[in-house]
């Protein structure tokens, strides 16, 4: 008990350079986009809006917190975007939101580690997702990619669910520059 109250009172002393401090993440400083073989071909597109919040501690990731609105799902023609706005894609009028929430992150040399769930649909599944943390001036900015696979969340129901024609693998890249809260 003795060694408890010590650390946290040794604690409250560290210098301010080692207080977390929580940046937001927005669509007006980076972007998400994936990417997935239909028909053999490369087939991509791009979610214009997204945010959240991640934590630092020094140079190390603490926590992250972040949405994607598939709603702004855009793959470069209408009649696409409007189908993977539907139910057998996203489904965005009954899941509005797509949310990945860390519950620790490991630092492994210049990468990152999150481990985390990734919400879509109402399906979560944990999820480790690798990532580079830089920095610019005084903004950090975070960067990575995932694979996941669509059909453990739904993505691609019905005629879409054979990965002959829509492969199931998806390859998502991110990267944002974070602001200030």
């Amino acid at each position: 008990m003795m060694r408890a109250v010590v650390l946290l009172a040794a604690s409250a002393w560290l210098p301010p350079s080692y207080a977390e401090e929580c940046y937001r993440a927005d669509d007006h400083n980076g972007s998400v986009s994936f990417e997935v073989k239909q028909a053999g071909a490369p087939f991509r597109g791009k979610f214009r809006r997204f945010g959240g919040e991640v934590c630092l501690l020094e140079s190390r990731a603490t926590r992250i917190d972040v949405w994607l609105d598939p709603a702004a799902v855009e793959a470069g023609l209408p009649e696409i975007d409007a189908a993977l706005k539907d139910k057998d894609f996203f489904a965005v009028d009954r899941y509005p939101r797509i949310v990945y929430t860390s519950h620790s992150v490991e630092a492994r040399g210049s990468i990152q580690l999150a481990h985390g769930v990734l919400e879509i649909k109402g399906k979560g599944h944990d999820l480790d997702v690798s990532f580079s943390l830089q920095r610019e001036g005084n903004n950090p900015i975070v960067s990575g990619t995932l694979t996941l696979n669509r059909l453990e969340y739904d993505i691609g129901t019905g005629d879409w669910s054979n990965t002959k024609w829509l492969g199931g693998e998806v390859n998502v890249q991110f990267r944002a520059t974070l602001s200030a809260k």
